[in-house]
């Protein structure tokens, strides 16, 4: 396997935290694989990766896929994230990638993409954490007045957008009624929460299983929003039909080898992923106004 990686300026921080602590800020991270028989210059397809973890922890997630995506369409594919979700659906915009890994949220605010596929097996469902020993208990306008709640950014859907709803069925404006702060990444609302640094925390399962296991024992889950469609791969309009497929049965395929299934178990994705459609993702209603309104 030819593999080469690019950090340029890589923010990311090393978990013991404390003096340990690490600077690194990202403006590219990518990977570039070439499998043994690949067409010479064969175009490279992009592979964006919503910034949802920090880049090190996408990295380290995705880089295997990219891999075995790249053996089977027989072309390079370049890992990609950025630094904040509005940088990431600015250069989604701009065509900057290929193919996109998103929460059906912003995938529905896009124009010139189509899902082709989807994680299976695990519901898009927001998480609202504290910390073990906080004495929250009840999520009432009374007992939530004046508390810290961490976000991972403004248009993260079921950590942010869902949870927020979920609140204000429940008579709780978190924009109102709450602090919000906003910390970029779901690696840093954890960890905010387990540290005891904010009172509550938006997530989702998917990444509150990639935390450690001290991590995960230092917080409790207070509430499940209900689920939502679950996260789509899409794809630019442009990429043929061809290539399409070679990339659904390529994903819906992991399944179906030892190598496979290890792949997904370290994904946390143990389900692996299914054929989707656009109309999956139909009732995903666009921007932010249409959604606050809609019906928890």
């Amino acid at each position: 396997m030819n593999l080469k990686v690019s950090f340029l300026s890589v923010r990311g921080r090393k978990r013991g935290g404390g003096p340990h602590l690490f600077v690194l800020h990202i403006l590219l991270l990518g990977l570039f694989w070439m499998p043994p028989g690949a067409m010479a210059g064969a175009p490279a397809l992009r592979f964006g990766v919503l910034p949802l973890q920090t880049p090190v922890v996408l990295a380290r997630l995705f880089m295997p896929l990219c891999a075995r995506l790249a053996k089977v369409l027989h072309r390079p594919i370049i890992f990609a994230t950025a630094p904040d979700f509005k940088r990431f659906m600015a250069r989604a915009q701009a065509g900057r990638y290929d193919i996109l890994f998103l929460n059906p949220y912003l995938y529905r605010q896009l124009s010139g993409y189509r899902a082709v596929a989807r994680i299976k097996g695990l519901p898009f469902i927001g998480l609202l954490i504290a910390h073990k020993g906080s004495g929250i208990v009840t999520l009432t306008p009374r007992a939530l007045k004046g508390r810290t709640i961490a976000f991972p950014d403004r248009q993260a859907f079921a950590a942010t957008l869902m949870v927020k709803r979920y609140l204000q069925a429940r008579g709780v404006d978190v924009d109102t009624d709450m602090r919000p702060v906003y910390l970029r990444s779901q690696d840093s609302v954890i960890l905010a929460v387990a540290r005891g640094l904010v009172d509550l925390g938006g997530t989702w399962p998917w990444s509150l299983d990639q935390e450690s296991a001290e991590v995960r024992a230092r917080v409790r889950v207070l509430a499940r929003t209900p689920p939502e469609p679950e996260m789509p791969i899409a794809v630019r309009d442009s990429l043929s039909g061809t290539t399409v497929k070679a990339l659904q049965k390529a994903l819906t395929g992991l399944t179906h080898s030892v190598a496979g299934r290890s792949l997904l178990r370290h994904m946390r994705i143990p389900a692996g992923f299914a054929i989707a459609s656009p109309a999956d993702y139909a009732a995903i209603l666009r921007g932010p106004k249409s959604h606050a309104s809609a019906a928890p």
